[in-house]
C-alpha cells in the first residue's frame, strides 16, 4: 500500500506548524466562559447584598407595609400603582414631568384587548398609562400609539363616536361610575359621565371636576388628566377605544381593563410609601429592579429598570481608536459577529408592569429564608438574576425585598473580552506566522543556494566545474555546506587524477608498444618457419588494436583541450552537413544516405571541424545499427532561434536502461563482440562535449513512425542571421 506524501515546501510546513497557535483563540474562548461564570457568581452575590441592605433598612418598619382596607373582590392583577408625586403635574401633554419624578408607564397592548372587531386580526394600538397622587389631586397620563386619530364630529352628539379614553372607578362610598374622555381637536379636553350600563352614551353629561389636555404626537397622542382624590375609591380601571372609520364611527378595538356594556374588571389603586421609595432609590444599584412586597404578596413599591444595563460595558471607541489594537478590533468586529453573535440587549422591559410578584422565591422569602433564582428571558441568552430577602419586625416577617438584575452586562463584558482576546490571538498568530515565514524563506533560500552551488559544481556530463564556497554560518546548514565543500574538493582531486590517468597511461603504454612493434619488425626480417608467420600477424593485429584503444582513450581529453583554445568563426551549417553527407556516401558505400535541408544558408558561430566530427560520430552509430539497405536520413531545419539537425536510422530501439545515460562517458549499447573495431562508449560522449561547446542540446529517442532511433541536435543560430 502506497503512502500518500504531500510535496510541501519548508515554508508551507512552517505555516502548518504555526497553525498550532490557532488553539489560542479556543483557549481564550474557554477562558472567557470561565470568567463569565465568575462574573455571574459575583453578580449574584452583589444582588443578594443589595437585597440584604434594602431589607435591613426596612426592618422594624411595619407602617411601610400596612395594607389599607380594600375590596376583597378586587382583581389584584389589574392593580394600578399610584406614584406619590413630589410636585403637581402641569397639564400640557408633555411627559417630562412624569419621567423626572421616576414614574413608570404601564404598557397595555395585544394581550389586553377586551373587544375586537370581527374583520381584523389584532389591534395595532398600544396604550401606556400611569397614575400619580399629589396632595388632594389624582393625576393620570396616557400615551397612545395609534396610526389614525379620529376626533369627535361637532354634528354628532355621541361622545364615544371617536377615539376616546374610558375611566371606570368606585367612589369612596362604593358607587360605580364611568367616564369618557374624547376630543374635537388637540388641546384642553373635558370628561363626560356616561351610564354604567353603556346603553345610552348619548345621555352623557360633562364632568367639570375632571380636567385634561390632549396633545398629538408623531405616533398618536398623549393625554393628561386631573381629578379630585375624593372621587377615587379603592377600585380603578382604564381603557382606550379606537375608532378608524369616520363614516360609521364604529369602535374597532378596545385595549385596557374596561369593556363595553358594563363588562369591566377594575383593579386597586395603590400609593407607594414615599419613605420606602426613598430607601430603594438610595440603596439600589444601577441596572437593578427592586420589588417590595407585603406579607400578602401585595406590591408596596417597585423601582428601577432592567433596561438600563443596555448602556453598560461598551467599547471605549474614543480611547481604543487611538491604539492600533483598537483600530484592528473596530475593523474585525463585523467579522467577529459572523462567528460569535453580538452581546444581546433588551428591546423592551421584561414584565414591564405587574402588581403581584409571582416568582416562587417570594414564597421562600416570606417564609423567612433567603432565596435566589435565575430565569431566562424568552428568545435571548439573557438571564434575570433574582435574590429575595425577608423583612422582619418583632421576629415576624412583614414583607420581602426582591432584587432583579440581568446578565446583560456580564454578556457584554464577555463579548468584549472575547473580541479583545481574539484580536490579541490573531495578532500574535499573524506576527508569529510572519516571523516563521521569514525564517522559513531565509532557510529555504540558503538551502536553494546550497542546492544551486552543488548543481553548478558538476556539469551535465558529470565533470566537476567548481568547488562550492563553504559557509561560515555556525548552524547545521553551515556544517552541511562545509561538508559539501570538503567532499567536492576531494572529488575534484580524484576527478583530476582520473582525467590525467588516460594521458599518463597513453604515455606509459606507447613506449612498450613501440618496443614490441620494432621487435616484430626485426623478427619479420629474420628467417622464420612458415607456421610462425601466423603468430606474427596476430601479434601485429593485437598491437594495432591496442594502439587504437590508446588513441580513443585520449581522444576526448585532446578534444576538451582543443575546445579551450580554439577560436570561434561564422560558418554555414548547411554547407558543412552537405559536404559531410557526400563523403559518407563514398566512405560507407553501399549504405544509402538521404539529406533533407533548406536552400538558404544556416549560419552558426563555432568550429565547423567540431560539427563535422560530431556528425561523424552520429553517422557511425547510425551505420552500425541500420538494418539491411534501409537509408540513413539526415535532416536540417532552421527555426527562428535554433537550427535542428536530425539523424535517423531504421533498426533496433534504445535499451530502456540506457536512455538516461546514453551521452555519458564509457556508456555503450553495443553488445560485446570479437570484432576488429574497439568500442569504448566515448562516441556520444564526444557528441555531448561538442554540443555543449556550441551551447546547444542533444537528445536521442525511439522513432514513432517505424522501428529505429533518431538523434536531434539543437544549435543556436546567429542573431544577425536572417533565417
Amino acid at each position: 500500500m502506497k503512502r500518500l506524501r504531500l510535496g510541501l515546501s519548508i515554508r508551507a510546513k512552517m505555516l502548518l506548524v504555526s497553525c498550532v497557535l490557532l488553539a489560542i483563540p479556543w483557549i481564550a474562548y474557554l477562558y472567557a466562559g470561565e470568567l463569565e461564570s465568575i462574573l455571574r457568581e459575583n453578580q449574584e452575590a452583589a444582588v443578594l447584598n443589595t437585597a440584604r441592605a434594602i431589607a435591613t433598612a426596612l426592618n422594624d418598619r411595619p407602617s411601610l407595609f400596612h395594607a389599607p382596607s380594600r375590596d376583597p373582590h378586587a382583581d389584584a392583577s389589574n392593580a394600578i400603582v399610584a406614584y406619590k408625586l413630589s410636585r403637581p403635574i402641569e397639564l400640557d401633554g408633555d411627559l417630562d414631568d412624569w419621567m423626572q419624578q421616576g414614574v413608570e408607564l404601564r404598557a397595555l397592548g395585544r394581550e389586553h384587548v377586551v373587544e375586537q372587531a370581527a374583520d381584523i386580526e389584532v389591534a395595532p394600538i398600544t396604550l401606556w398609562h400611569a397614575l400619580g397622587v399629589y396632595d388632594n389631586q389624582v393625576y393620570a397620563v396616557f400615551e397612545v400609539i395609534d396610526e389614525d386619530l379620529v376626533y369627535r364630529d361637532p354634528d354628532n352628539p355621541r361622545v364615544d363616536a371617536a377615539d376616546h379614553v374610558r375611566i371606570g372607578l368606585h367612589t369612596p362610598w362604593g358607587e360605580l361610575r364611568r367616564y369618557i374622555v374624547s376630543a374635537r381637536s388637540a388641546g384642553p379636553v373635558a370628561a363626560f359621565q356616561v351610564p354604567t350600563d353603556a346603553t345610552s352614551p348619548a345621555r352623557a353629561h360633562p364632568e367639570p371636576r375632571i380636567q385634561g389636555f390632549w396633545r398629538e404626537t408623531d405616533s398618536g397622542f398623549n393625554l393628561e388628566l386631573r381629578l379630585p382624590r375624593a372621587m377615587v375609591g379603592p377600585r380603578l380601571g382604564f381603557a382606550y377605544a379606537d375608532v378608524d372609520d369616520r363614516e360609521s364611527r364604529s369602535i374597532r378595538s378596545i385595549v385596557g381593563s374596561i369593556g363595553p356594556e358594563g363588562r369591566e374588571s377594575l383593579g386597586t389603586a395603590m400609593v407607594p410609601p414615599p419613605e420606602a421609595v426613598q430607601i430603594v432609590r438610595s440603596l439600589a444599584r444601577p441596572g437593578t429592579r427592586v420589588w417590595i412586597i407585603a406579607a400578602d404578596r401585595r406590591l408596596v413599591t417597585r423601582s428601577g429598570s432592567l433596561r438600563s444595563t443596555a448602556e453598560s460595558p461598551q467599547p471605549n471607541e474614543a480611547g481604543d481608536s487611538q491604539s492600533l489594537l483598537g483600530r484592528a478590533e473596530a475593523w474585525l468586529r463585523p467579522l467577529y459577529h459572523y462567528v460569535i453573535p453580538p452581546a444581546p440587549t433588551l428591546s423592551v422591559e421584561p414584565e414591564s408592569y405587574v402588581s403581584l410578584y409571582r416568582g416562587a422565591e417570594a414564597d421562600v422569602a416570606l417564609s423567612g429564608r433567603v432565596a435566589g433564582a435565575r430565569r431566562h428571558i424568552d428568545d435571548t441568552p439573557i438571564e434575570i438574576l433574582t435574590s429575595a430577602h425577608p423583612v422582619w419586625a418583632d421576629e415576624r416577617v412583614i414583607g420581602a425585598v426582591i432584587v432583579e438584575e440581568t446578565t446583560q452586562g456580564v454578556l457584554a463584558v464577555r463579548q468584549r473580552l472575547i473580541e479583545r482576546l481574539l484580536s490579541l490571538a490573531l495578532g500574535s498568530f499573524l506576527l508569529v506566522g510572519i516571523a516563521l515565514f521569514v525564517f522559513a524563506t531565509r532557510l529555504a533560500s540558503r538551502i536553494r543556494r546550497l542546492r544551486d552551488e552543488a548543481e553548478q559544481a558538476i556539469d551535465s556530463a558529470g565533470r566537476l566545474r567548481a568547488v562550492t564556497a563553504s559557509s561560515s554560518a555556525r548552524d547545521e546548514l553551515g556544517d552541511l555546506s562545509r561538508s559539501f565543500s570538503s567532499a567536492l574538493d576531494r572529488l575534484a582531486q580524484y576527478t583530476q587524477y582520473l582525467e590525467s590517468l588516460a594521458t599518463r597511461l597513453s604515455h606509459e603504454l606507447r613506449t612498450p608498444i613501440t618496443v614490441v612493434r620494432s621487435s616484430l619488425e626485426n623478427l619479420k626480417l629474420s628467417a622464420l618457419p612458415s607456421e610462425a608467420d601466423v603468430y606474427v600477424t596476430r601479434a601485429e593485429q593485437g598491437l594495432a588494436r591496442l594502439a587504437t584503444i590508446i588513441t580513443r582513450m585520449t581522444e576526448a581529453t585532446r578534444l576538451e583541450r582543443m575546445m579551450r583554445d580554439v577560436e570561434r568563426e561564422r560558418f554555414d551549417l548547411r554547407a558543412v552537413v552537405s559536404g559531410c553527407v557526400e563523403g559518407y556516401r563514398i566512405a560507407y558505400a553501399p549504405k544509402r544516405f538521404e539529406l533533407v535541408a533548406q536552400d538558404p544558408p544556416v549560419m552558426l558561430s563555432g568550429v565547423p571541424d567540431l560539427i563535422a566530427q560530431m556528425l561523424d560520430k552520429l553517422i557511425s552509430n547510425a551505420v552500425d545499427f541500420t538494418r539491411g539497405d534501409q537509408p540513413i536520413e539526415v535532416e536540417l531545419q532552421a527555426g527562428s532561434q535554433h537550427a535542428v539537425l536530425t539523424v535517423r536510422n531504421v533498426g533496433p530501439g534504445l535499451p530502456p536502461e540506457m536512455k538516461a545515460r546514453l551521452f555519458q562517458s564509457m556508456a555503450s549499447v553495443r553488445p560485446p563482440t570479437a570484432g576488429d573495431e574497439p568500442h569504448l562508449g566515448l562516441g556520444l560522449y564526444i557528441v555531448q562535449l561538442i554540443v555543449d561547446f556550441h551551447h546547444g542540446k542533444v537528445a536521442a529517442h525511439d522513432r514513432t513512425d517505424v522501428e529505429g532511433v533518431e538523434v536531434v541536435v539543437h544549435l543556436p543560430r546567429l542573431v544577425s542571421d536572417p533565417g
